[in-house]
């Protein structure tokens, strides 16, 4: 069974709130908190929808206030922290939190014990509460909604919107508000009556994480009113739901009978849910010889949040990350394999490299799709030869040939072309063969932090891993064209040309490590872990001792217990931790900061150099995998977050859960380990 079980010292509040639960619907929405419930993100949310999967997403319910009376007086299960403290103080009653995998918070307080679980239906902007209650004498349970009605990257700092509340019964109510694209939100139960009151405004709820980041972290909720129920001594199951679309029309229609749900309904959702998310477990096993890992299928059952439909190309897409990111181009290339041809899920594999392809331009596959509207932007150099080598990883693990011709084949062929003649943000061939990118303002590479037009890493030039991943593009195009009959000759010559480019132009003989990035003004020394690609991506280009020689810099200067930092603590520009403001961050952001995903290429690079052997894959496991892998049991449980700090304790930052930390895991895992 899969479980993570928080108690004791690690349900303090100061300690609560540092562990988070995130559980997400296939769209881009989900629902997501702290492990007592107090939201200390803006991102936060019981119930977080996208009318336009997986983007254009609200937040209409930001949690629910359970309070629990009886002849000992009245006990709030709730936490709440406002510009007044805490002072809804229902911690202190929590006595366990799990994740089984759905997300459960036991209470006990008295004579009362209340189980309460959350989840998401599959593909549904749905969310479900369920309370298990078991009371030795007449308890009276109020469960009280807090809403807003905000686009989840909003921040109003004051109420700017009046909703209107409707009754349907006594059981249920519609919340609406006049304002244009606003969603339509129901609420329901068959256990408990609806009291609608007049509209009552909270007091501004603090979210102590984003006070700490520097941003806006005050918000106002709207009471519409009490859900009250009476309930006789013993055992009682009580269900609540809640649902979003666009209108009303489409809120009834995605509803259909379970507008009127009863028990046997509620339960079946469940069940649908836990049996979904075996199956994803049961068939990544089918396909390897390990045997089951309780933290690895934490992973698998993570790589499903990050697949979502994409409503604009009406095809599947990977979200880069929860909270806040869309899908991005980059991220889902470098996470493709993991997420998708690691754990057997081939279709989805086929159709998002299809959508991606469907939608390259300039020789360039889309790398943002935007929250709103749907054109998409073209700016990183990355995502299009990650893109080629996924084609190449795709073709190799299930030999469908017949998916290389046509569009894929095109596509692959159009980028090519364009970094070889030219294209968007400076990206084209060199005299040598090698590639050269970047303009003044925008980040193309990887580390593409960005402030306004202020990039911390600008990178501009010829970028090792740029060049790394280009060579292996070429070799991988020479394999695949022999497949469907075209002639390698072309790209074989170009890649044998810019292997001896590659070497001459990186190589530093005395400092026995690659540079960073080239220009005509000088070489970056900085110790960075870009250079691994030159040895963890399947064509290497370096002889064994260069190979042996990067791969110990990389290690003695980068590697830590969760990833690669991405600059030496020697450098005086290094920032030892992910704090601070917008400004602070973005310039701490790759000058030190670990990325977890970064552990991927390195094991692949270590096994690269020391060889493939049984012994040296348990060893990579025990001593470079295992480490990052015991992530899922901080932070956000059950996932890995997007960066961690350079310097000891490496708290957790960034992202709560991101889309290539999880799929590289996964990649080394299931193909290298």
């Amino acid at each position: 069974m899969l479980l993570i079980s928080l108690e004791d010292a690690d349900l303090r509040l100061n300690r609560a709130v540092t562990f988070e639960w995130l559980y997400t619907n296939g769209l881009g929405g989900y629902t997501s908190s702290t492990i007592v419930g107090l939201n200390v993100r803006g991102y936060h949310g019981l119930m977080v929808s996208s009318l336009s999967p997986p983007v254009d997403r609200w937040l209409t319910l930001s949690r629910l206030d359970e309070a629990i009376v009886n002849k000992d007086g009245e006990c709030n299960l709730s936490t709440e922290q406002t510009t007044e403290g805490v002072t809804h103080r229902g911690y202190r009653h929590l006595r366990r939190f799990e994740l089984n995998p759905l997300p459960q918070m036991i209470y006990k307080t008295g004579c009362v014990e209340v189980e309460k679980t959350v989840f998401m239906a599959y593909r549904r902007n749905l969310t479900v509460v369920n309370y298990e209650l078991k009371n030795s004498e007449e308890t009276v349970l109020t469960v009280t909604p807090l809403q807003t009605c905000r686009d989840i990257h909003a921040r109003p700092p004051h109420l700017d919107f009046t909703p209107e509340i409707e009754p349907v019964d006594s059981h249920s109510y519609f919340s609406f508000d006049e304002r244009p694209n606003s969603p339509w939100m129901y609420a329901y139960t068959p256990d408990a009556e609806f009291m609608p009151s007049e509209l009552r405004i909270t007091d501004p709820q603090v979210y102590r994480r984003d006070k700490a980041n520097g941003l806006p972290h005050l918000e106002q909720m709207v009471i519409p009113g009490v859900f009250h129920t009476i309930l006789e001594p013993g055992d009682h199951f009580l269900s609540f739901l809640f649902a979003v679309a666009p209108t009303r029309k489409e809120l009834m229609k995605s509803l259909g009978p379970l507008a009127k749900a009863q028990r046997k309904d509620f339960a079946k959702l469940r069940f649908e849910e836990l049996r979904r998310r075996k199956i994803l477990n049961d068939r990544a096993y089918s396909m390897a010889t390990k045997e089951r890992d309780e933290d690895m299928e934490w992973l698998i059952l993570d790589a499903d949040t990050f697949i979502v439909d994409r409503a604009s190309t009406n095809m599947r897409s990977i979200i880069a990350g929860y909270h806040e990111f869309a899908d991005i181009g980059l991220d889902a290339m470098i996470a493709l394999p993991g997420l998708t041809m690691s754990i057997g899920r081939f279709q989805d594999a086929r159709a998002i490299l299809t959508n991606y392809a469907r939608h390259s331009r300039y020789g360039l596959v889309p790398n943002d799709f935007p929250d709103r509207g749907i054109q998409p932007e073209y700016n990183s150099v990355d995502a299009s030869l990650w893109f080629i080598m996924a084609v190449h990883k795709y073709i190799q693990a299930t030999n469908d040939v017949e998916f290389l011709r046509g569009i894929i084949w095109d596509t692959m062929e159009s980028i090519i072309a364009a970094y070889r003649i030219g294209t968007k943000f400076n990206i084209h061939e060199d005299h040598d063969g090698l590639i050269i990118s970047g303009i003044e303002g925008v980040g193309v590479s990887w580390m593409n932090e960005c402030v306004d037009d202020w990039c911390p890493t600008p990178r501009i030039g010829k970028c090792v891993e740029v060049n790394a991943l280009w060579f292996n593009v070429l070799m991988a195009m020479g394999e695949m064209s022999q497949l469907i009959g075209r002639d390698p000759y072309e790209f074989q010559a170009v890649a044998s040309w810019i292997k001896e480019a590659f070497e001459q132009t990186f190589w530093d003989p005395d400092l026995g490590y690659l540079y960073d990035v080239v220009t005509d003004e000088g070489n970056d020394k900085s110790i960075r872990p870009n250079q691994i690609f030159a040895i963890s991506l399947p064509f290497t280009l370096l002889d064994p001792l260069k190979a042996n020689a990067v791969l110990k810099i990389v290690t003695k200067e980068l590697l830590t217990p969760f990833g690669l930092r991405t600059l030496s603590p020697s450098d005086s520009r290094y920032a030892r931790a992910y704090t601070g403001g917008p400004r602070s961050r973005a310039a701490a952001a790759h000058q030190g900061t670990v990325h977890p995903w970064l552990i991927g290429p390195y094991i692949s690079a270590w096994l690269s150099v020391n060889g493939r052997t049984p012994e040296n894959k348990t060893k990579a496991e025990a001593k470079f995998f295992r480490p990052v892998l015991n992530a899922v049991r901080r932070g956000c449980l059950g996932t890995i977050s997007g960066m961690f700090d350079g310097s000891k304790p490496h708290r957790d930052r960034g992202t709560v859960s991101r889309a290539r930390s999880v799929a590289e895991l996964l990649r080394v895992y299931f193909d290298e380990l």
